[in-house]
């Protein structure tokens, strides 16, 4: 077999990762052990948690393997918490927006671009739902292509969006009814802040989603927030910043309280953790607290 120069680093076996991070003044106090999990979680990845444990390319005194690891894990059940809150708002919306259109513009109201702010939008929205409706193997969509000629009236086509989607054509509807969904459903908040925080939110459960890090992440698209509650957040391109905007999207005070509980018993059990690298303030409990 051919092999075509290229400027791409070598390849590294397990035991030359181990090597390079030695190199560096990484403590490895079971070497057996760190080379099991290289072989499942690939040194590339868990190099990202390294970043806070060193110096330029040395490691910070008494930095060991299994620090970076319990990094790995932390964030690793973080995303899957935060998983839970998206999914929750993610269901409900799809709801607030198929009740509020149907009931003003009827089922099919969503396909006129005279019903939202900007057509272009409007008709980029709709390219994309049909082509995940063509591409859709589910049995509700080939029911209605079939015996429907393939017009999915509201609250069909909204079960089969992205929660991008979903944020987009938020933001595309007219103020007056994102405003409406933000009175009736969330105790008056605007749709300016609803349509900010669904972008912040939908950036943040597709890194999620992709098993991408939270951990010591800058997000892109910080939350807009409310005045009261900007003197509460340290970094808001952290992900603490929008885990306090999710909090609004969750009217059920038990509900909420019990995901906090939650995320309360996982920073406990990772009490090592940096919680300003994650944004999160000292009063951090009192600020999520319903």
């Amino acid at each position: 077999m051919k092999i075509i120069p290229h400027s791409i680093k070598p390849s590294k076996t397990v035991e030359e990762q181990l090597d390079i991070f030695k190199s560096r003044g990484l403590i490895i106090e079971n070497e057996e052990w760190a080379k099991s999990i290289l072989t499942h979680v690939s040194y590339y990845r868990l190099t990202a948690y390294t970043l806070s444990l060193k110096n330029g390319n040395q490691f910070n005194k008494k930095v060991t393997f299994e620090n970076i690891y319990h990094l790995y894990e932390f964030d690793l059940k973080l995303r899957s918490l935060v998983m839970e809150v998206t999914e929750t708002i993610e269901i409900s919306m799809r709801t607030h927006i198929s009740l509020t259109l149907s009931q003003k513009y009827d089922g099919m109201g969503y396909m006129y671009a005279e019903n939202f702010m900007d057509s272009d939008k409007h008709d980029n929205f709709i390219k994309e739902l049909n082509r995940t409706l063509e591409l859709s193997k589910d049995v509700f969509v080939k029911h209605y292509y079939s015996k429907y000629a393939g017009e999915f009236p509201v609250w069909v086509a909204m079960e089969i969006t992205t929660f991008g989607m979903i944020s987009k054509l938020f933001k595309n509807l007219k103020k007056e009814d994102k405003d409406y969904i933000g009175y009736i459903y969330y105790g008056g908040i605007k749709g300016f802040y609803i349509g900010s925080w669904l972008h912040s939110i939908s950036n943040l459960r597709n890194i999620c989603a992709h098993y991408g890090r939270v951990y010591n992440r800058n997000f892109p698209h910080p939350p807009q927030l409310f005045k009261k509650d900007k003197p509460k957040i340290i970094d808001d391109k952290k992900v603490f910043s929008t885990i306090l905007i999710m909090k609004y999207f969750i009217p059920n005070k038990d509900v909420w309280n019990d995901w906090l509980e939650k995320l309360k018993n996982l920073l406990d059990m990772y009490s090592e953790i940096d919680r300003t690298l994650i944004g999160f303030p000292p009063d951090w409990y009192a600020v999520l607290k319903k």
